[in-house]
């Protein structure tokens, strides 16, 4: 939950702010971004919800229904991470990269473009994957503590 919530915080400020006017925006969020940006954020917690739901397997083992809910938000976000890495990764590096200021603005907005559409792709897995992961919550929950 808190990747998605990070996820929903770009998508809602950061990402409109960026693509506001490309190029201006664009130079406007590299200049921004001189410490640390959002990816710190991601990559310190996408892997270790990757291990927390690892961790969860391998402790509810037992509970064979939450366990496969788990591992199917754990697929899906392995999905997530491969289209991050794969196709998102090289666009940011178009637009955000030290080359960015030599790339032409046509160039600039089909890239802005492209990313905003992956990540729609992005954010929806990421609902998806925290969906079965409450889902796993709630049978996790069922099981150990039912009544009968």
């Amino acid at each position: 939950m808190i990747v998605l919530g990070g996820t929903v915080f770009a998508v809602i400020v950061e990402y409109p702010n960026w693509f506001a006017n490309v190029p201006m925006s664009l130079e406007a969020t590299r200049t921004f971004y001189k410490v640390l940006h959002p990816g710190f954020f991601f990559q310190t917690f996408a892997p270790l919800m990757l291990l927390t739901g690892l961790g969860f397997i391998a402790t509810g083992w037992r509970i064979t229904g939450a366990r496969n809910m788990v591992a199917v938000s754990i697929a899906i976000m392995i999905g997530i991470e491969l289209l991050t890495f794969i196709y998102i990764y090289p666009r940011l590096w178009i637009m955000l990269g030290p080359d960015a200021a030599n790339q032409s603005v046509e160039t600039l907005k089909l890239t802005a473009e492209q990313f905003t559409y992956a990540d729609r792709i992005r954010t929806a897995m990421m609902f998806v994957a925290s969906g079965f992961s409450i889902a796993a919550l709630f049978r996790f929950f069922r099981s150990k503590y039912s009544l009968a």
